[in-house]
């Protein structure tokens, strides 16, 4: 594995240090932020709304976004994504009421849709065609593994920096003050996208790229028709994940630090299938593998229904698992579809169908969850997964 590693060209380190970067900052943010809404007198139904809300907004913004990464590049359509999310964010921080919070995060939500729609081409253009296996499943580790580091320290930050502000460790101004930091990271992951990144592939005789060049331009429905599977995986996650660390909190009655961990181990986990899923699958059948894993992580969901926690923590870290083993696998999968003049605008559009799917049940989550628990949910995302899997082998062919 680490020989497979030294071929990676530093590039694509570049790109890889910036993906770290974002997921460090995002972490904060994944362990915080519902306390945040809590702290300031907000419930359950806000998180499912500006969840929601985000997604709606990556709805807006998703075929312009493509339409300007194909036209721009992805390396500059990624930095401008960057500091638009890191303005987007401070506004959600300080926003005094509901409805500056509301727009706030529809900036965040068109922002984070153009990110990670620029993400994937950027990474298919530098990375050699024998590598990309290996290099999407270390994107994924390097978005979520560092969520270790990330969730732990959001999590035990408030009590540190509770005693100087002299303030409760679930105060609003404190979870207020560790978000901040969490912005700060994301605006240094620019940093590695500065300068000239070298492109990978063929060329021909006038040095232009020919790499997927022979795939024919994909027609609106055949985009469409490879997304569902995203769309069906936007559908499992939006049922419980908007809410994951209430869920922690409500069900086991565990403190943030507590709640941090475990989310943080979550996404070692999902780090760990990446990489392992990119490097030992490598040029086998990326469809047949990327369907299976998802299958599986079915019955691992349901387990969170446990009434002991080790058991739902297993369920959870699992399930984490298999979805990274499965979603860098489909990445790749999904980028060879593809023309390079078009993957811009598919991978918006895919954004587009996992930010619906999301949209939908994040919305229905918020309501069902405060009359219903989390029974229902879980039931739902489990259901939604399998039926992802179905569409990856179905409908993900060239």
């Amino acid at each position: 594995m680490m020989n497979s590693w030294r071929k990676i060209p530093l590039t694509v380190w570049r790109v890889l240090m910036h993906s770290m970067l974002v997921g460090l900052g995002m972490s904060f943010f994944d362990v915080l932020f519902n306390f945040y809404l809590v702290s300031i007198g907000y419930a359950a139904d806000t998180a499912g709304i500006l969840s929601t809300t985000a997604r709606i907004a990556g709805l807006v913004v998703g075929i312009p976004g493509g339409m300007l990464i194909d036209r721009i590049g992805a390396r500059r359509a990624l930095m401008a994504a960057v500091l638009i999310y890191v303005v987007g964010l401070s506004c959600v921080i300080f926003a005094p009421t509901k409805v500056l919070l509301i727009a706030s995060q529809f900036v965040v939500g068109c922002a984070f849709s153009l990110l990670f729609a620029a993400l994937f081409p950027l990474l298919t253009v530098t990375t050699p065609h024998a590598q990309q296996t290996t290099v999407f499943g270390l994107n994924e580790a390097a978005l979520n593994m560092i969520g270790l580091v990330g969730s732990i320290v959001a999590g035990w930050l408030p009590t540190v920096v509770a005693p100087w502000l002299q303030a409760s460790d679930q105060s609003a101004v404190v979870y207020r003050v560790v978000l901040l930091i969490g912005v700060a990271i994301l605006g240094m992951s620019t940093l590695p996208l500065i300068g000239h990144l070298e492109e990978a592939g063929e060329r021909d005789a006038d040095g232009v790229l020919t790499d997927g060049a022979n795939i024919a331009v994909l027609s609106n429905w055949k985009v469409l028709k490879y997304g569902m599977a995203g769309f069906l995986m936007g559908v499992g996650s939006g049922t419980f994940f908007p809410f994951q660390s209430l869920f922690f909190r409500m069900q086991f009655q565990l403190p943030d630090a507590q709640v941090g961990t475990i989310l943080a181990f979550s996404g070692v986990s999902l780090g760990i299938g990446a990489v392992l899923a990119g490097h030992y699958i490598g040029q086998r059948s990326l469809r047949v593998w990327a369907g299976s894993f998802r299958i599986f992580a079915a019955p691992a969901l349901l387990l969170m229904l446990a009434p002991v926690l080790w058991l739902s923590v297993v369920g959870y870290i699992v399930r984490a698992l298999l979805i990274g083993a499965s979603i860098s696998l489909n990445d790749v999968l999904t980028m060879r579809l593809v023309n390079p003049q078009q993957r811009g605008f598919a991978s918006s559009v895919w954004n587009m169908q996992w930010a619906a799917g999301w949209a939908i049940t994040a919305t229905l989550s918020g309501f069902v969850q405060t009359s219903y628990g989390f029974v229902p949910l879980l039931i739902l995302g489990a259901i939604a997964y399998v039926l992802s899997s179905i569409a990856v082998w179905q409908w993900q062919r060239d």
